[in-house]
C-alpha cells in the first residue's frame, strides 16, 4: 500500500512539473507569467531590488505604513510559481526615512542593504542585515555611520568568502560624497576590509556590485570632469584585500551620465545606466559589455524611446542573454512606464522589448533577477493614484 501511495505521489509531482514546463514553453519570450502588487500605505511604497533562489523570490524596498515621511524597510519572499507571499518582514529603526536598496541570497541567508536615519534626520547611516531564508527572521544586523551627513548603501553581492556592499559616505564633507566599498563576514557581518575613493570634490556614488572568482566589480559615477558633468566609473577590485585591479571611465555627454547596475558572467562585465548624449534632460538607456581582464569595451548599445528621461536601472545575465529593466517616458513627460529588454550576449543587439504602463503617472521598474524558469522584475506603479505608489512584481518568460 505504501509503495502504491509513493508511486501515485511521484506521478502527481511529475504531472505538476510537466504542466509548469509546458506553461513556460507556451509563453512567448517577454510575456507575463504572473503579476502581484501590494499597497501597504496610502503614501509611497517602492520595491527596489530582487534576488532569486530555488525556494523563492526575495524583494526589498520600503513602505510608508508608519506614516508619510516615515518609510520603513520591507522584505518579502514570494512563490516562484505564483508570486504569492511566503513571508513578509519589516523594520523601522527611525522616525524618518529608512530604505532598503539591495538584496543578495546564498544558501545560508538573505542579505539586505540600505540606510536608516537612527542617528537623526539628515544623518543617514549604512544598514546591513542577514535574514533567514525560511522565515525572514533576523540573523544579524550591522550599521556604520562614517559622517555626520547622509551615508547610503546601495548594492550588495555575495560569494563563499563574504558579503560585498557598495555606496557612498560624506566623510570628506557635506556635498562631497565618495565611493565606499566594504567586505563583511557571512557569519557575523563584521568588517573584513573597507575601501574608499573620492575622484572629485563633488558627488561620487557607487551604485552596483557583482562578484566572480577573479574580483569585485563596482559601478557608479564620479564628477571628476566637473560639477553637473558626472561620468560612468567602473572598477574591479581584489576579493581578498579590496585593492584596485583596474578602473575605467566614460563620459558620453557634457551632462550627468550615471552607471546604475552591473552583472558578470564568464565572458564579460555588463553595465547599464543612462547618458545624456541626446541633450540635457533627455536621458537615454546605455548598456556596455567590458572585458573581465582590463575593462576595455567589448560592445556599447543605447536606446532613446522618448525626448524625456529614460533610465536603465538593473541588469541580470544568464546563458541566453542579458536582461535590462528600467523606465521610459514614451507616453509623455511625467508618465514613465516600465521597460524590459533582453539583449544578445555577444553583440548587445536587441532580442525582445516589453513595456507596461499601469497608470497615467510614474511607473518605475527598479530590479531584475533571473533563473531557469523566468525573469523577475520589481518596482512600483501609481495605479492607486498620484503619490500613492504601490509595489509591483512580475514574472516574465525569458
Amino acid at each position: 500500500m505504501r509503495k502504491t501511495i509513493l508511486t501515485f505521489t511521484g506521478l502527481i509531482i511529475g504531472i505538476l512539473s510537466l504542466i509548469a514546463n509546458v506553461s513556460v514553453a507556451l509563453a512567448a519570450p517577454g510575456d507575463v507569467m504572473w503579476t502581484q502588487a501590494s499597497n501597504p500605505s496610502a503614501y509611497g511604497d517602492w520595491a527596489n531590488a530582487v534576488a532569486v533562489d530555488g525556494s523563492g523570490v526575495y524583494i526589498v524596498g520600503e513602505d510608508e505604513y508608519p506614516g508619510s515621511g516615515n518609510a520603513r524597510w520591507r522584505i518579502e519572499k514570494r512563490s516562484l510559481s505564483t508570486g504569492s507571499t511566503i513571508w513578509t518582514q519589516t523594520s523601522n529603526p527611525s522616525a524618518y526615512w529608512d530604505g532598503a536598496w539591495g538584496v543578495a541570497v546564498d544558501g545560508s541567508g538573505v542579505y539586505i542593504v540600505g540606510e536608516d536615519e537612527y542617528p537623526g534626520s539628515g544623518n543617514a547611516r549604512w544598514r546591513i542585515e542577514k535574514r533567514s531564508l525560511t522565515t525572514g527572521s533576523l540573523i544579524w544586523s550591522q550599521a556604520s555611520n562614517p559622517s555626520a551627513y547622509d551615508d547610503w548603501a546601495w548594492g550588495v553581492a555575495v560569494d563563499g568568502s563574504g558579503v560585498y556592499i557598495v555606496g557612498e559616505d560624506e566623510y570628506p564633507g557635506s556635498g562631497n560624497a565618495r565611493w565606499r566599498i566594504e567586505k563583511r563576514s557571512l557569519s557575523t557581518g563584521s568588517i573584513i576590509w573597507t575601501k574608499t575613493s573620492n575622484p572629485s570634490a563633488y558627488w561620487d556614488e557607487a551604485w552596483g556590485v557583482a562578484v566572480d572568482g577573479s574580483g569585485v566589480y563596482i559601478v557608479g559615477e564620479d564628477e571628476y570632469p566637473g560639477l553637473g558633468n558626472a561620468r560612468w566609473r567602473i572598477e574591479n577590485r581584489s576579493l581578498t584585500t579590496g585593492s584596485l585591479i583596474w578602473s575605467q571611465a566614460s563620459n558620453p555627454s557634457a551632462y550627468n551620465d550615471k552607471a546604475k547596475a552591473v552583472a558578470v558572467d564568464g565572458s564579460g562585465v555588463y553595465i547599464v545606466g543612462h547618458d545624456q548624449y541626446p541633450g540635457s534632460g533627455n536621458n537615454r538607456w546605455r548598456m556596455e559589455k567590458r572585458s573581465l581582464t582590463d575593462g576595455s569595451s567589448i560592445w556599447i548599445q543605447s536606446s532613446n524611446p522618448s525626448a524625456y528621461k529614460d533610465t536603465a536601472r538593473s541588469v541580470a545575465v544568464d546563458g541566453s542573454g542579458v536582461f535590462i529593466v528600467g523606465e521610459d517616458e514614451y507616453p509623455g513627460s511625467g508618465n514613465a512606464r516600465w521597460r524590459m529588454e533582453k539583449r544578445n550576449l555577444s553583440t548587445g543587439s536587441n532580442l525582445w522589448t516589453r513595456t507596461s504602463n499601469p497608470s497615467a503617472y510614474e511607473d518605475d521598474a527598479w530590479g531584475v533577477a533571473t533563473d531557469g524558469t523566468g525573469v523577475y522584475i520589481v518596482g512600483s506603479d501609481s495605479y492607486p493614484g498620484l503619490y500613492n505608489e504601490r509595489w509591483r512584481i512580475e514574472k516574465r518568460a525569458p
